[in-house]
């Protein structure tokens, strides 16, 4: 800026713009030798990395939450998925994700409602397992007419026989003091029976469980 101040000057003189015009060069040699282009650039793709995945999280978090929806609309759970599986990426982040997603109709649903069962699940399915060889899968598909089907799949610790029949009890959890309220699974059972659907889970202890979300295309 000093060097084109003097530049629009009338009354600098070849010496000071001699001086200036070193300086400039002075300083732009110290950064290419110490690499700091380099780095600028570096610096500058990281940042707009950063920016595209919160770009990213605030478009998920709308489409996840549907708060510019009706509270029914048709909806694809193909999308629903994908979009909890982004809100829980902390959770899953180490996991294997396995996706095997269908060809199914769009379902008649509150859209915000069942994201938060399809985001319990996962996260329940990721706190089940280990982080170094967990695998959560995930599926959609037609068991009959009318019908979508979810199975969330994972590879943990399971849910021991005489625990099974009580995880959809209201205020029933497994997990430590104030780690858990027991009320996840409880909300996720009764969204599901709102819709018209129903939510199944099997589970063998030191193997892994199985949720199955049920809904009909058309409550």
């Amino acid at each position: 800026e000093r060097l084109v101040n003097l530049l629009q000057s009338e009354q600098a003189d070849e010496a000071q713009l001699a001086r200036q015009f070193a300086a400039v060069n002075g300083a732009l040699r110290e950064l290419r030798g110490g690499g700091r282009f380099a780095e600028l650039d570096t610096l500058v793709n990281d940042g707009l990395y950063g920016i595209a995945q919160i770009s990213e999280l605030v478009n998920n978090l709308r489409n996840f939450a549907r708060l510019d929806r009706s509270k029914v609309a048709e909806f694809d759970l193909n999308e629903g998925l994908q979009s909890a599986l982004v809100i829980a990426k902390n959770h899953v982040k180490k996991r294997t994700v396995k996706r095997d997603l269908g060809r199914i109709p769009k379902v008649s649903c509150a859209p915000s409602q069942i994201n938060q069962v399809f985001l319990n699940l996962i996260t329940n399915a990721a706190q089940a397992t280990a982080e170094e060889g967990g695998v959560i899968a995930l599926r959609t598909f037609q068991p009959g007419p009318g019908q979508v089907a979810v199975e969330i799949t994972d590879n943990g610790h399971g849910i021991p026989a005489d625990v099974l029949p009580k995880i959809f009890d209201p205020f029933f959890t497994t997990k430590e003091v104030g780690k858990g309220t027991g009320l996840g699974l409880s909300i996720c059972y009764k969204i599901v029976e709102g819709h018209g659907g129903r939510i199944d889970v099997q589970s063998k202890e030191g193997t892994g469980t199985r949720f199955t979300v049920t809904l009909p295309v058309k409550p």
